[in-house]
């Protein structure tokens, strides 16, 4: 708490804002609201590095109770078939320190190609993915130094490890590289350590899939390429190509809104980059909402202009990240649209099926693939309220019976159909990888097997995505509602594009 003391005590002498000090010549008068108000900033951030404090230690104390011990995690379906781990507190679903801790509780040896996967692995948890795999293990070789330093003194050695993305995953990497190469034969090493293999902005992938979209493709690697391409940073492209004119907006514009942008954009032109907007690009297709990007937007700008600076943010500055969030989250959405129209095409014809089936007070239903039946849960919120002599209590009733809520029911299809194609794509992995007798774990689009078997289950996923997208996936929907509304015309499907999707079999980084 000492560092958010100082910067608390700090603050009044260093801001220039015109609610922290009143200045009359040399003199500076304190002002007591924004002395409180930062008192509860400052409170709340230590309230929130207790919280984590805690959290932590709760993960480390189940992580000894087990320590000697295999582990098993049972796991639910929610209503879409997405698979969770039903322990709430230590899982693979959980942060980077809880995947850094665990382990698979089998071994094994890593063969001809397991040491180059490990080092793959430790590039893409350092953020170092965006070129080949022969790149990004040549790049760890380069950095071996850091890498033996991070193993042997991991506190008191250079901290390489804590610059990755996922730095307690990295730093459990370094040591297991530095011990396969001290085994004196890597090959014959007993590794448990998982590798991941991650989908390029599966949203996109999916709906690629579904509506052969060539273009698309290439965009999120369905497509063979020398390297993998990043959908983030061509829509980053884009939003940046609109920013940079509106820079050149007039300070003294006549109409306010055009003048508010160009001062956004000044403001944030040296503060974009593909991080601030990645969160947002990757929820489009789940159906984010404006007021849900500027959110998530905002939450990237508060970190890089002062959570990493280990900063507390005055009001003043807060308010204007906040409409800066906002008229970087339009342009992004914007930007979205130009890059994938045809995925878009598809979010509006699913979400007028769902308008269909609410205008006839029933939730919008479908099988997947694999035969799971889905039925979406929204109805209208209906409130009870008891009064009692202390208080009034509202206690809200979620029944069947209640009507069906038309405003949820049409926006949350797009992304819970979506949700279910991914979650069908991976139980047919998972099957694959059961009957081929490979450890198999997975975190949604994030699947992880030992080092030796990468190739094998890389083969899997592709097999099982060009097998369930040669299923008539939207046909059968159509189909279905048809049957459900025999009196209501249900919109024709929207023109597919000529992705030939057997070509996902031999593209590299489809998941990488």
């Amino acid at each position: 708490s000492t560092l958010f003391e100082s910067n608390l005590l700090m603050t009044p002498t260093l801001t220039s804002d015109s609610n922290s000090v009143e200045s009359s010549g040399e003199e500076l008068v304190f002002d007591e609201y924004y002395y409180r108000e930062m008192c509860k900033r400052v409170q709340k951030r230590n309230n929130e590095v207790h919280s984590i404090r805690c959290d932590l230690q709760l993960k480390l104390s189940i992580a000894e109770k087990f320590l000697h011990d295999v582990i098993y995690f049972p796991h639910q379906l929610d209503f879409r078939g997405r698979a969770y781990p039903i322990p709430p507190n230590l899982s693979h679903l959980g942060s980077d320190l809880s995947r850094g801790l665990l382990r698979f509780a089998k071994a094994k040896p890593l063969g001809k190609k397991g040491l180059m996967w490990l080092k793959v692995h430790l590039a893409n948890l350092y953020g170092y993915n965006k070129v080949s795999l022969e790149e990004r293990a040549l790049w760890v070789d380069e950095q071996m130094h850091h890498v033996r330093d991070s193993a042997k003194d991991p506190k008191g050695g250079d901290r390489w490890w804590t610059k990755a993305e996922g730095p307690f995953q990295a730093l459990s990497t370094c040591m297991e590289i530095v011990a396969a190469l001290d085994s004196g034969n890597p090959e014959t090493y007993m590794c448990n350590l998982p590798v991941h293999q991650d989908g390029s902005c599966n949203g996109l992938q999916h709906y690629a899939g579904l509506g052969r979209d060539e273009d698309g493709a290439i965009s999120v690697n369905l497509l063979p390429a020398s390297k993998p391409q990043d959908v983030y940073s061509k829509v980053l492209e884009v939003v940046m190509e609109q920013l940079m004119k509106d820079v050149e907006i007039a300070p003294d514009h006549s109409d306010e809104k055009i003048r508010k942008d160009g001062e956004f954009a000044r403001m944030l032109k040296d503060l974009v980059n593909r991080k601030v907007i990645k969160q947002t690009v990757m929820t489009s297709v789940y159906g984010v909402t404006l007021i849900g990007a500027r959110g998530q937007i905002q939450a990237r700008l508060m970190e890089k202009l002062f959570v990493e600076a280990g900063v507390i943010p005055t009001p003043d500055l807060e308010s204007k990240v906040y409409w800066a969030s906002m008229y970087l989250a339009k342009l992004t959405i914007v930007s979205l649209g130009k890059v994938f129209s045809r995925a878009r095409e598809i979010m509006d014809w699913l979400g007028q099926c769902a308008n269909i089936a609410s205008r006839h007070n029933q939730a919008m239903s479908w099988v997947t693939p694999l035969g799971l039946p889905v039925t979406q849960p929204y109805r209208r919120n209906c409130f009870q309220q008891v009064k009692t002599v202390l208080l009034t209590v509202s206690l809200s009733l979620h029944e069947e019976y209640l009507p069906v809520s038309g405003r949820k029911q049409q926006s949350a299809f797009p992304p819970n159909f979506v949700h279910s194609l991914d979650a069908t794509h991976m139980l047919m992995t998972s099957l694959k990888m059961r009957d081929a007798k490979l450890t198999f774990a997975a975190v949604h689009d994030s699947y992880w097997t030992h080092p030796c078997d990468v190739d094998e289950m890389n083969v899997f996923i592709r097999e099982t995505f060009i097998q369930l997208y040669e299923f008539p996936v939207l046909e059968e929907l159509r189909d279905s509602l048809i049957l459900r509304f025999p009196q209501v015309k249900i919109p024709d499907i929207p023109t597919r594009g000529t992705l030939d999707i057997r070509k996902v079999i031999d593209s590299t980084y489809f998941f990488h």
